[in-house]
This record gives structure tokens, sequence and C-alpha cells, in this order.
């Protein structure tokens, strides 16, 4: 028996799928699957379900609500899942049958084989990790508060399993489809600086420098617009190394695109004139920064 929560929250045998019967007992299950192995009491069951509203029948409705799922595990031969203990219930449950465990685990894996030297390895570990996913959020259907948290937890964990992906891929070198990758990434995820640098490092290296100039520049005006801000040290190095065709941050290139040379600006300096497609960065010099 697997519970999903990767996508609307599942038990599955094999491919049967177990009927849940409602919502409640839906939510129910949640709560204990995320909490799994922990002790939930039958009070904290009752706020996370029922949230501001709870009926006065409630601790009841809780009671009746596990029996229909013990019912319902006890199909499949797991009716022991939801054992009780004082002050209420607990999921008892190898966390190899619950897909958001097993993402996590493997999340962890791909990230070890990546520093460890395996890059392919860790390809494979982690397509198979995003695999788990069976649709665009966790815990669909479940609108409570815990709900809602833990799905935005697990939406942080996918995007960077996407990115220690894309960083494995980088480590092998660069097909001409990963830049088709992160080009809709970035598109998807504008804010967020690491891939954008994956996304500079692969056009150098498949030839694109003016296309990774100024994937920078709309970086930074991005920034700058939504947040207030500069973009980071590392990726205004990937910037610099961009520049000067770094090969020794950016890995082996395409032909490059000839770049003119470009004064490192000073903290504060005034725009600074680059060569074709480089932007006018006003960031301060930065030592350049390892492939991210």
């Amino acid at each position: 028996m697997d519970v999903c929560l990767l996508g609307p929250v599942e038990v599955w045998d094999g491919h049967r799928r177990v009927p849940l019967n409602g919502a409640k007992p839906t939510a129910i299950l949640a709560v204990l699957v995320v909490h799994l192995g922990e002790v939930v009491s039958v009070d904290r069951l009752v706020d996370l379900v029922w949230e501001q509203q709870p009926p006065a029948t409630a601790r009841a409705l809780v009671a009746s609500h596990v029996s229909g799922l013990r019912r319902a595990l006890a199909t499949v031969g797991a009716g022991e899942t939801i054992r009780t203990r004082a002050p209420g219930y607990l999921a008892e449950l190898p966390p190899s049958r619950v897909d958001a465990r097993r993402f996590e685990e493997a999340l962890a894996l791909g990230r070890r084989l990546t520093s460890e030297g395996g890059a392919a390895q860790a390809v494979e570990v982690l397509r198979d990790a995003l695999a788990l996913w069976r649709g665009p959020e966790a815990l669909e259907g479940v609108g409570q508060s815990f709900a809602r948290i833990e799905a935005a937890r697990l939406a942080e964990l996918r995007l960077t399993a996407q990115e220690e992906r894309f960083a494995a891929e980088l480590a092998l070198g660069c097909r001409a489809e990963l830049v088709a990758e992160l080009l809709a990434h970035v598109a998807a995820n504008p804010l967020r600086e690491r891939p954008r640098g994956q996304l500079m490092t692969a056009l150098f290296r498949t030839g694109r420098v003016p296309d990774g100039l100024r994937v920078y520049e709309e970086g930074r005006d991005l920034f700058r617009a939504e947040l207030g801000i500069d973009p980071g040290p590392e990726l205004r190095a990937l910037h610099q190394a961009l520049l000067r065709a770094d090969t020794g941050v950016l890995g082996a290139g395409g032909p490059p695109v000839p770049v003119s040379p470009a004064p490192v600006p000073s903290a504060g300096a005034g725009p600074v004139p680059a060569g074709p497609g480089a932007s006018r960065d006003t960031a301060s010099a930065a030592q350049a920064a390892p492939v991210p």
C-alpha cells in the first residue's frame, strides 16, 4: 500500500485506488501521514481539519472517520496503519510507502551523488524523484491551512530538485535540450537566481554569449523592479565571467562570440561600457564563482 501526497491525496494498492469516503477522512489521513510516526491528539486533529468552526460533535466525528479509514485500509490488508495512542492517533507505515518521503530521500541522495562526482547517477535519481509528482501541487484537494503549508514546502523542494538535476546535467557537459528546459524553468520562476545562473552557463557552453548576457540583464532589471535589490554576488560573478568568456568558471563553451573586455566596476560606480549585448552593470566586482 502506498499513500500519495504529491498530487491529490490518495491511497493505492498496486493499480487499485482505495476509496477514502469523503473530504474530512482524507484530511485526517493527510494530517497523520504528514506527521508520520507522531501522535496527533484528537484536539489537534479537530483544530487542523475543522479549523475555526468545528461542530460540537467534532471529537466524535474524528473517531467515526478514523474507524471508516481503518475499514477502507483493511480492504488492502492495512487496517492497522492508523493506531490509537493517547491522546489521539498516529499513522504507522514505512516512510518508503509515502511518495513525499521517497521524494525527499531521493533529493538528498541526488545532491550527495553530484557532490561526490556521480553526476550521471544523480541525474537519473532526480528524474525518478520528480516523476513521483502526479499533479501541479501536493495535497491537492485538501484545502486546510496545514495542507497549504505542507504543499508550499514540498513545492519549494520540487523546484530545488529540478535545479539540482540541472546542476548534475551541467556537471556532465551541456546538451542542447537542457537550454530549452532551463529557459522554461526561468520563465516560470523568474526571481530564482540559481536557475538563471545555470541558464547563463548553458548558453555560454552552446556559444550563445549575447543571449546569456541578455538573461542576466533581464534578471537584474526584474530584481530591481520587483524586489528593489541587485542580483547576488554569484550571479554577478557569472555575468563578469561571461564578459570575459572565462572557461575556468563557465566550462568549455561553443565558438565564442567576441565580447570587448569590460573593466570590473567598483561598488557604486556608474555605468561601464561593455561589448555587444553586454549589460551596463553597476554591481560590485565579485570573484568568479563555481558553476552552480
